[in-house]
């Protein structure tokens, strides 16, 4: 599954906004985060398989600066 298949598929109201190279930036209402947490986590560290693991890092703030 994509993210944004999953985003839909649960009825979020969260968006992704943009992609730049292996980040992404989405624009999340407060009360689903934790869901598009584990979403973007589950999406990211399964999108293929490896003999090492994809490690998923997270970041929230009110600007790509916070979140970083």
């Amino acid at each position: 599954m994509t993210i944004d298949i999953e985003i839909t598929r649960k009825g979020l109201k969260s968006k992704m906004l943009l992609q730049v190279h292996d980040e992404l930036i989405f624009d999340m209402l407060k009360s689903e985060e934790q869901e598009l947490r584990e979403i973007v986590n589950d999406c990211m560290s399964n999108v293929c398989k490896l003999s090492v693991p994809l490690v998923v890092d997270i970041g929230i703030g009110d600007n790509w600066l916070q979140a970083h």
